[in-house]
C-alpha cells in the first residue's frame, strides 16, 4: 500500500537535509559536510573570479611544484598550512592555488568559521567544498565536553580526506595573526589542529604530506579594497611517510619553521 509519498526516480538519491549549523549539532553537520559538498560547476567560476581580483604572486620553487604533483598522483594526502595575517586570505589562497602549477590543491577541503554558514552566504562555502570550525569563543556558556567533541569530529573528518589521498587547506593559527606574528611565527600562535591532523594520518598508516604557506601583504591588508601586492611564499615540504608517530608539538615546530620560511622569502620579495 502506498504512503503517499513521492518516491526518488531511479538513478538520483533521496536528497539529504540541511542540518542547522550550531555547535550542539555537530555530528549533523559533520555527517552532512563530511563526505563533501563541493560542486565544480560552482567552484571554478569562482576561482577565476577570485584569482582576477586579488592576482597574488605565487612564490613556489619548480622542485616542490614537481614533488607535490608527485606525491598527489601518488595518492598521498597533503595538507596546506597557512598563517592568518588578513581578512582577505581566504581569498587570496583560493587564487594563489588556482595557479595552473599547483590547480590540483585548489580542490582541497577548506576550513572556516561556523558563523559563515548561515544566512545567504551558505552556498558560497558549502558549494566550494569547505567545512565549518566551531570556536569555543563563539559559543561561550556551551559545555566543555561538546566543544571537546565538535573539534575531535572534525579532526576525524580533515584525517580521513588525508588518509584517502585527499587535500586539507588549514589556517594554523585559527584566527588573524597577531602583529608579532606578521614577518615571523611564534610556536605557541600555531594551534594543535594541525599536529593532530598528521599524527592521526600516520596513526592510520598513511603517507602524509605539508605544504607550509606564507601569506605577506605590502600594505592594505587589513583593509576593505583588495588588497594588491600579495604574495603566496611556498616553505619547503614536510613529509611523515614512516618511523615513529609524531607528536602534536613535533608537527607544529616543523610547521612553525616550515612558514617561517615562507615567510622569510615573501618578506624578500615583497
Amino acid at each position: 500500500m502506498s504512503s503517499g509519498r513521492p518516491r526518488p526516480r531511479a538513478g538520483f538519491p533521496r536528497r539529504r537535509s540541511r542540518p542547522e549549523v550550531t555547535v550542539a549539532n555537530y555530528d549533523k553537520v559533520y555527517d552532512f559536510f563530511g563526505p563533501g559538498r563541493r560542486r565544480d560547476w560552482f567552484t571554478y567560476p569562482i576561482l577565476r573570479l577570485v584569482d582576477a581580483i586579488y592576482r597574488p604572486r605565487v612564490l613556489i620553487p619548480a622542485e616542490t611544484v614537481a614533488e607535490l604533483t608527485r606525491l598527489h598522483a601518488d595518492g598521498i594526502g597533503i595538507i596546506a598550512a597557512v598563517n592568518h595575517p588578513s581578512k582577505h586570505d581566504a581569498t587570496v589562497l583560493a587564487a594563489a592555488l588556482f595557479d595552473k602549477r599547483v590547480r590540483f590543491l585548489s580542490a582541497g577541503t577548506g576550513l572556516t568559521k561556523d558563523p559563515l554558514f548561515r544566512g545567504p552566504l551558505r552556498p558560497l562555502f558549502e558549494y566550494t567544498g569547505t567545512i565549518p570550525v566551531f570556536r569555543a569563543k563563539n559559543y561561550q556558556g556551551t559545555a566543555t565536553d561538546v566543544h571537546l567533541g565538535a573539534a575531535a569530529r572534525l579532526i576525524r573528518v580533515c584525517v580521513e580526506r588525508v588518509v584517502a589521498g585527499g587535500v586539507v587547506l588549514t589556517f594554523v593559527e585559527g584566527t588573524n595573526s597577531s602583529a608579532d606574528d606578521l614577518r615571523t611565527m611564534r610556536l605557541e600562535s600555531v594551534k594543535k589542529g594541525v599536529g593532530h591532523m598528521v599524527s592521526g594520518a600516520r596513526e592510520a598508516g598513511a603517507p602524509v604530506a605539508v605544504l607550509p604557506i606564507g601569506l605577506v601583504y605590502r600594505g592594505r591588508d587589513h583593509q576593505n579594497p583588495p588588497p594588491r601586492g600579495a604574495i603566496a611564499a611556498a616553505g619547503p615540504m614536510l613529509t611523515w611517510f614512516s618511523g615513529p608517530v609524531p607528536t602534536v608539538d613535533e608537527v607544529r615546530v616543523a610547521v612553525r619553521n616550515g612558514i617561517d620560511a615562507a615567510l622569510k622569502t615573501g618578506w624578500d620579495q615583497a
